[in-house]
């Protein structure tokens, strides 16, 4: 079968490419995977800064261990498609003229406020100061940048402004900045998912039968979650709902460091007598090609988080797989994707650290055969909303068409123009000011201009 003849995309991940993945590494496979499907793209090559344990049919995956390496991928290739601190990682992509896409779906700035509670300060400002940084390179470069949702949107759109990147150039490209930032959702996949078997949870935890009604947990668990408020209300939903049973399947994060926070759950859940009874570990991570099997093998899904400013601009990914299984889904408020649920009937919302409304919400689904039937089927018909193939065309639409941003595309004098620059550089040389202050002004604002600033120097600012 003959290469497709459009323009050739590498995405470039930080994380590993395995059998068991978080959702950074999940979602570049399956944006590569939706890319590689669309006929305008070209050969799509994902590359890997860990480890590459897959193959794949459609798309080229790599590990990269050297300069020499990213190098030799970048030939061919149009754009660039990066995620997290790739860039910091490996500068060289900063100074090259492809056009680079973003992916800034995870802000990872506000998560660190939470999961650096409890280091020494010095190490919380330091590791939250990186981050910014990193996030500050990375919006600089960017010629397209990516976000899971309207309200990510808002964040970046403040973030960009403070870089300088919302002017006169992005501005008049497109008014709406759809030029600049778009919203791609996390995604679930067009296929249908295995069936239901419930055999795979019987036998990890022999104290859950096939007539029980389970609540699964999905996803990993982080300080910026809150899984004990959900075993404190599946505790109280014993006596209304007996048959209730609450699974977490990913107590041990794939990813080296990260580490999970399943221990105060566990800790609440032996106080109030109900581990290894009714609230059950899974020790590990489910394998991603068999996440349908162990989501499918439930009754519910539940996701539950603080209200913080995390929560505000997160996107539950692990919600969408639930989804895609035709799981009612319990949520606390306070993210987009639980008002989305709301909205759609496809779960029940509860306010955040409340326990009451919390089991009530439960028992409701756990004992009520055809709300939870209903609710199911509106979650079927919301996932449809979200395949991979949907939610990646803005992303596929610059691919088959990239371009660089129109402000990084100005000469350096135009740019000092705008104010823009690199983190931790001056807004230009001191000559690229010199003549950016003759083009708005001539020699009379050039004079104004170093005569104000003579007792300083010219290379602390702008002229």
């Amino acid at each position: 079968m003959p290469a497709p003849a459009g323009p050739g995309v590498l995405l470039v991940t930080a994380e590993s490419l395995g059998v068991r993945m978080a959702g950074p590494a999940i979602r570049t496979l399956e944006l590569a995977r939706a890319l590689a499907r669309d006929e305008r793209v070209g050969p799509v090559s994902v590359a890997s800064l860990g480890a590459v344990e897959l193959t794949d049919d459609a798309v080229r995956l790599v590990p990269v261990s050297g300069a020499g390496t990213l190098a030799g991928l970048l030939d061919g290739v149009s754009v660039v498609v990066v995620q997290g601190d790739v860039l910091g990682l490996r500068p060289e992509l900063v100074s090259s003229a492809l056009p680079i896409v973003v992916d800034a779906y995870d802000p990872f700035h506000l998560e660190q406020l939470e999961q650096t509670r409890g280091l020494p300060e010095e190490t919380r400002r330091a590791v939250v100061r990186d981050c910014i940084t990193s996030l500050n390179l990375q919006l600089s470069r960017a010629d397209l940048v990516l976000c899971a949702s309207r309200r990510q949107r808002a964040l970046w759109l403040g973030h960009l402004a403070a870089l300088g990147r919302l002017n006169p150039v992005t501005y008049d490209a497109a008014a709406d900045l759809s030029g600049l930032v778009a919203v791609v959702p996390f995604g679930t996949s067009a296929l249908p998912p295995a069936p239901g078997d419930r055999t795979l949870l019987t036998a990890a935890f022999p104290q859950v039968t096939a007539d029980d009604v389970v609540a699964v947990w999905g996803g990993g668990i982080y300080e910026w979650l809150d899984p004990v408020t959900l075993v404190r209300a599946v505790a109280d939903a014993a006596a209304q709902a007996p048959r209730l049973k609450l699974v977490f399947l990913g107590t041990k994060h794939p990813v080296p460091g990260i580490d999970s926070t399943a221990a105060d759950a566990r800790r609440v859940a032996a106080e109030l007598g109900v581990l290894d009874e009714t609230v059950f570990f899974a020790e590990g991570w489910v394998p991603y090609a068999e996440r349908d099997r162990w989501l499918g093998a439930a009754d519910l899904a539940v996701t539950t988080h603080w209200d913080h400013l995390e929560t505000e601009f997160a996107f539950r990914t692990r919600v969408l797989d639930a989804l895609w299984c035709g799981l009612p889904v319990v949520s606390t408020t306070g993210d987009e994707l639980a008002d989305v649920l709301d909205r759609a009937g496809a779960g029940l919302v509860v306010p955040p650290g409340d326990v009451p409304a919390l089991r009530d919400a439960l028992v409701r689904l756990a004992t009520d055969d055809a709300l939870r039937a209903e609710v199911a089927g509106a979650a079927s018909r919301l996932a449809e909303r979200f395949t991979w193939d949907r939610v990646s065309a803005p992303l596929a639409d610059f691919c088959a068409a990239p371009r660089r941003a129109p402000d990084l595309d100005l000469d350096p004098v135009a740019r000092v123009q705008l104010g823009l620059r690199q983190p931790g550089t001056a807004v230009g040389s001191p000559w690229q000011r010199v003549q950016a202050a003759l083009r708005e002004g001539g020699p009379a604002l050039l004079t104004r201009r170093l005569r104000s600033r003579l007792p300083f120097g010219l290379g602390g600012g702008a002229l």
